[in-house]
């Protein structure tokens, strides 16, 4: 609603030209009713024992009021007599009254109107935690002039919508550590953008202040057009996990709430990285979202499972993962080709204190080890720069593992028939100075990565999966 001040100010009429012209008799006074400002009596009328000028060669003396020689007043202002000039000096007083009290209200509305712009109202569900906000219009976070945390990392998800649209998510942290999420509507053509923390800030569930570099993972489902949500996983400062997510995409597509994991308290390792996905059922099931982190007492790899949360699985022991070790984790078609409910997972295992090796890990009815991957690549040991991503093709059959290397490049493998070496990604148009400090990739062989405070989008090529075609940008 429009604010508004009920701080009045009256400006004064303007007197007729000759009113200061005229001679004024102390005896008798009459009142003047037609002018617009109070008559304010001059100095000499307000004290009978003094005068305003003694006669001709006289001193001023005390005693009672006289007319001045000639019935005119004698002492003068600025060329004006005295009762002029005071009535002049009352009406400038009143005049800069009447300015400073309208700017004073201008000001306090502007400054109202400004704060509205930077806050949303909240719009409290039954948990507390939701609050619709708008697309870039009148959103928040205005995308043009916020820029990326330098040290941000990169979520990525799909959903197709009831009618077959393709949305995007994007998710990374901007340089006040707010998380933003960037939407691509298929169907309006458009990118969209939310500030999460800020969308959240007011509600009885705020999202608490981020550390840079925070991990963050994303999921999506869409089932029988009954299950349409979108997931973001992220670590708070005492290391535990928290979620944020949109319940229904159709019908609410801008109502992020908090997600309470069940009420839930999922504590990890410090440096502990975490990856996300949808695991679908064996049947006709819309299947459970899982989370991927290094639990607290030993750095071991656990996987949540959102249909019992309070008994994570064990996915690979301490002993074989490198405690930070970056970790990626997708759907993938079971070997009898039947369904998608079978889940795979990239991490880093270290071969010496500095240097390491990826690899892969299964789950079908439990998790396995099951090889190495990336076979012709040593990686450093975990870092903030080092970080893995997995995106599919083929209907899901064909999975591409990536690596963004300590150095801004990315290499990768995949496998068809056999696994085939990408030494180095090739993208192909788009900016020619890329140097990506974090990437992510969504089922649909997208790949995003942040590169000179900017995030570049990528479709990885379904003939020669090592070459990644320029998309857009989407971000800022």
């Amino acid at each position: 609603m429009d604010l508004y001040s009920t701080l009045e100010v009256s400006s004064a009429q303007r007197h007729p030209a000759n009113e200061h012209a005229q001679t004024y008799y102390p005896e008798p006074r009459q009142s003047r009713l037609d002018s617009a400002v109070p008559e304010v009596v001059p100095l000499e009328y307000k004290n009978d024992n003094i005068h305003a000028a003694g006669t001709e060669g006289e001193l001023p003396r005390a005693g009672p009021s006289t007319s001045a020689t000639n019935g005119q007043d004698t002492q003068r202002r600025c060329g004006l007599t005295l009762r002029s000039f005071y009535t002049i000096l009352a009406i400038l007083v009143v005049l800069a009254i009447g300015a400073i009290a309208g700017g004073v209200a201008g000001g306090i509305i502007s400054s109202r109107r400004q704060n509205n712009s930077n806050s949303t109202e909240p719009g409290m569900g039954d948990d507390g935690g939701n609050l619709k906000n708008l697309t870039n219009p009148t959103n928040p976070t205005n995308p043009t002039t916020s820029r990326i945390l330098s040290t941000s990392k990169l979520s990525a998800t799909n959903w197709t919508d009831p009618r077959g649209n393709t949305h995007r998510f994007v998710f990374f942290q901007d340089a006040s550590n707010a998380i933003i999420v960037r939407r691509w509507d298929a169907q309006n053509g458009t990118w969209g953008t939310n500030n999460l923390t800020d969308i959240l800030r007011t509600s009885r569930a705020p999202i608490n202040p981020l550390g840079p570099s925070t991990p963050l993972a994303s999921a999506s489902v869409s089932f029988n057009n009954t299950k349409n949500r979108v997931y973001l996983w992220y670590l708070a400062q005492d290391n535990t996990i928290a979620s944020v997510e949109v319940q229904d995409l159709v019908d609410g597509p801008e109502d992020w709430r908090v997600n309470a994991l069940s009420g839930a308290f999922i504590r990890t390792h410090p440096g502990s990285q975490l990856a996300a996905a949808w695991n679908r059922c064996w049947g006709p099931c819309a299947g459970n979202w899982v989370v991927a982190y290094q639990r607290p007492e030993d750095a071991a790899i656990q996987v949540a499972n959102g249909s019992d949360l309070s008994h994570g699985s064990l996915a690979i022991d301490s002993d074989r993962v490198a405690v930070g070790s970056s970790l990626a984790i997708t759907p993938e078609v079971q070997i009898d080709d039947t369904s998608v409910s079978r889940l795979t997972m990239i991490s880093e295992s270290l071969s010496t204190s500095d240097s390491g090796k990826a690899q892969k890990s299964t789950y079908i009815t439990s998790w396995e080890r099951d090889a190495g991957l990336l076979h012709n690549t040593t990686l450093p040991a975990p870092s903030p720069r080092l970080q893995f991503a997995i995106t599919l093709l083929d209907n899901l059959r064909t999975i591409v593992f990536l690596a963004l290397l300590p150095n801004g490049t990315v290499t990768g493998e995949y496998f068809r028939v056999t696994f085939v070496t990408i030494p180095s990604v090739e993208f192909r148009g788009g900016p020619s100075n890329l140097n990506f400090t974090a990437i992510a990739t969504s089922e649909e062989a997208m790949f995003y990565g942040i590169s000179q405070d900017e995030i570049h989008q990528y479709s990885v090529n379904d003939e020669d999966p090592s070459v990644f075609d320029y998309v857009e940008k989407v971000f800022p």
